[in-house]
């Protein structure tokens, strides 16, 4: 399942961002999670990912390590094909009722 990954930091002080800093050069994604786009924004304040995973646990145990920096929100995306039929499909069950 694919998700688009946002985050935005909980404390922007010099400490976090170095201790925060500091974890992410150890860190390593877990099995089944696939970065497919990894970005830190320009103004500092967070970032955006897109990132494939096997399971929701696997979801979780990405983002588990940054709770105490980093306020997170994921939303499952698709591709836009699938998106736009999946559409048509509930605009013609509404239709239809």
């Amino acid at each position: 399942m694919l998700f688009h990954l946002t985050w935005r930091y909980r404390d922007s002080s010099e400490d976090a961002t170095r201790r925060t800093l500091a974890v992410f050069a150890q860190w390593q994604p877990p099995v089944g999670a696939e970065f497919q786009a990894f970005y830190g924004y320009a103004d500092g304040m967070g970032g955006a990912a897109l990132i494939e995973v096997d399971s929701a646990e696997t979801l979780t145990r990405t983002t588990a390590p940054w709770v105490p920096w980093l306020a997170f929100e994921t939303t499952p995306v698709v591709p836009i094909n699938s998106f736009a039929e999946i559409s048509a499909d509930g605009m013609a069950f509404r239709d239809s009722v």
